[in-house]
């Protein structure tokens, strides 16, 4: 590569701690170079360790290398500490985390952020006349975050929020939690119930809303993007509807990945390809020159892995989700993903 106008991209991934992950965003980085890729870029990982500390000097280090852009860390600590090194050189850093607080100055979040699911969900369960609601969620930091955020957007959209059941994470006490509210909630039952769970625990509460009498016909179980993969394996939650990235967009580069590498992608992969397809993408014609904050923050957006992203200038993803339905065994898109952000061109 002696003499060309090289374009080094760093990947800083937690290979040591989180290694099957880190495994995934490499491949999927090492996919965006083979469908967008130059003869000129050139990847650089390092392992961003456990650590804000670990993070910053490995960035340190990738900045001494030359990188024009660093991809990672997944972790908020990681984020912060590539940040404090990145700043000082104007270098651009895509990270995954999805604490909002963290980016900003040059530091972007390309992550699946919690609030732009909830203001997708209100706004869409609003649209279907839902003026009232419930809440279910762990007593965690996710569940107090879906908490605000269910808040924040009930009141813009004129929907009452009239019980939240937070409770520890296992599925005895996630059952037990949506007991006593179908108990509470039996005179007055809302319109809807939002359910901000996965997995075992997700399945526990569908079951145990039913058994304690939830009326299925008359109130409508709600889910972020957590239910995806999980919700049409438990008959108590269709009918139900959730959020979620682009089916369609994310199916293509499952498949893609899947036949390039000989096994499936991670949930977090496409994160890593659709970061190095955008540094790539704007290096084509003008390399390293072209990773600016004003082609970063393009109102336009960008058509991703997971369907059309935006970067705002505080560092924030924004996203164009669909919302799906839940039906025994399957699940449909009930309002597709929009193919535009509003206001961004003809």
């Amino acid at each position: 590569m002696r003499g060309r106008d090289i374009v080094r991209v760093g990947l800083l991934l937690p290979f040591g701690l989180r290694p099957q992950e880190a495994a995934a965003l490499y491949s999927a980085a090492e996919l965006a170079l083979f469908d967008h890729g130059g003869p000129n870029t050139l990847r650089i990982p390092r392992d961003a360790g456990a650590n804000e500390a670990t993070a910053a000097a490995a960035a340190r280090a990738l900045v001494a290398d030359g990188a024009d852009i660093i991809v990672g860390p997944v972790l908020r600590e990681g984020v912060v500490g590539a940040a404090s090194a990145a700043r000082r050189d104007n270098i651009p850093v895509i990270g995954f985390s999805s604490d909002r607080s963290v980016g900003g100055d040059g530091v972007y979040l390309l992550s699946f952020q919690l609030e732009d699911e909830i203001a997708r969900l209100a706004s869409f369960a609003a649209s279907r006349n839902i003026r009232s609601l419930a809440l279910l969620a762990p007593s965690n930091e996710y569940g107090r975050r879906v908490d605000i955020a269910l808040r924040a957007e009930a009141a813009r959209q004129g929907i009452a929020v009239v019980q939240v059941q937070l409770y520890n994470r296992t599925d005895a006490e996630a059952s037990a939690a949506a007991t006593a509210l179908a108990q509470a909630l039996r005179t007055t039952p809302p319109q809807a119930i939002l359910i901000a769970e996965s997995g075992a625990p997700l399945r526990s509460i569908g079951t145990a809303l039913v058994s304690a009498g939830v009326d299925r016909s008359a109130v409508r179980f709600l889910g972020t993007s957590a239910w995806a993969g999980d919700a049409q394996r438990e008959p108590s939650l269709a009918g139900g509807w959730y959020v979620a990235a682009d089916p369609a967009a994310r199916a293509d580069f499952e498949r893609r990945f899947q036949t390039t590498f000989g096994r499936e992608p991670t949930r977090l992969s496409s994160l890593g390809y659709d970061a190095v397809a955008l540094a790539s993408r704007l290096t084509q014609a003008r390399g390293a020159r072209a990773l600016t904050r004003l082609a970063i923050e393009n109102p336009e957006g960008f058509a991703g892995s997971d369907g059309i992203f935006r970067f705002t200038s505080a560092g924030a993803v924004q996203r164009g989700l669909a919302v799906i339905e839940v039906g025994q065994n399957s699940v449909s898109v009930l309002d597709a993903a929009p193919r535009r952000f509003p206001g961004a061109g003809s």
